[in-house]
């Protein structure tokens, strides 16, 4: 039992969580719990963690003018895999260190990105309230067996969702900022039970035109910001599969919203948006958009996960360097 720090947890989905608080309190003797069921910011995110000397955050902002006002903070451990909410440079800079276990969350955000594939090739986004409003739609879906998948990232999300699809006999091409020599593509091949002849790296622009679905799985940077924009909208097939379940932001919400208009047999199935919540979206309204509100990894197994990850990284860390 730990009786020399204060841990603060900012998140509030784990602060709600018994299981998981249940675990922290038999490691820590001083805990601090999100109670208020908001986000944090600003002074009230100071002034709860001021008394901690380790924290616990989910999509708490940790920007320069909080951290300064936190001298005492000596351990940062998130909870989900997205850093995009954290500035390493900030951290090393205040000696921070960082406890951070990526694709703690692989399957479940894999199953719900293959889920929201399915339902655009089977057209079914609407077809409950078809039926309630007494339109019995015959219309027309199409198989995953043997369709090309154009996945934008392959980390351990991407090869996660690679496994997933290995029944369905596609072709696997790739995006991604890491080049993968023929040994790397092997090896994973092996370890998710796959052909490494069926997947392939390509630039963005070829996994683009040749993709019949394109399923993102990359970190929200100043490099992918916008990445799928107006210019590469125009690159991809008019009867597209475009699935996100990665962060908003990377792709532009207009141009998909135009793109979508325009190509009617086009679908995109997303769980991130810009702005979140994101009721007012104008793509909700199209027929074929289909929308999650950011629950990829609202899992009891993916929760459960990403909590144990997050209570051992305030033990087990990094000094950032």
């Amino acid at each position: 039992m730990n009786t020399k720090d204060t841990v603060a947890v900012a998140s509030r989905s784990f602060s709600q969580n018994t299981f998981l608080v249940s675990k922290l309190k038999n490691l820590y003797s001083s805990i601090i719990l999100n109670e208020t069921g908001k986000t944090l910011e600003g002074e009230d995110l100071i002034n709860f963690l001021k008394p901690a000397s380790k924290a616990i955050i989910g999509i708490e902002a940790m920007p320069d003018h909080v951290l300064s006002e936190l001298p005492d903070l000596k351990v940062i451990s998130k909870y989900g895999v997205g850093l995009n909410n954290l500035d390493l440079e900030l951290l090393r800079s205040y000696k921070i260190k960082l406890g951070f276990t990526p694709g703690v969350n692989k399957q479940s955000v894999a199953e719900l990105a293959l889920t929201l594939i399915l339902i655009g090739l089977k057209k079914i986004q609407d077809n409950k309230l078809e039926i309630l409003d007494g339109n019995w739609s015959q219309e027309k879906g199409s198989e995953l067996f043997g369709k090309t998948i154009g996945l934008l990232g392959f980390g351990n999300i991407g090869q996660r969702l690679a496994s997933l699809i290995q029944p369905f006999n596609c072709d696997i091409i790739f995006f991604d900022e890491k080049d993968y020599s023929d040994g790397d593509i092997k090896n994973i091949s092996n370890d998710i039970n796959l052909n490494p002849n069926s997947i392939c790296q390509l630039p963005l622009d070829l996994v683009l035109s040749k993709s019949d679905i394109v399923s993102i799985h990359l970190p929200l940077s100043k490099q992918t910001a916008n990445l799928i924009s107006a210019s590469n909208f125009n690159k991809l097939k008019s009867s597209v599969c475009i699935v996100n379940t990665a962060r908003g932001g990377i792709v532009n919400e207009g141009d998909l919203y135009n793109f979508l208009v325009k190509n009617h047999t086009a679908f995109a199935g997303f769980d991130v948006y810009e702005e979140e919540p994101s009721f007012d979206n104008p793509l909700l309204k199209l027929p074929n958009f289909f929308g999650t509100s950011h629950r990829s990894s609202l899992t009891n197994e993916g929760i459960n996960a990403m909590g144990m990850a997050a209570i051992n990284g305030l033990d087990d860390n990094i000094k950032i360097t």
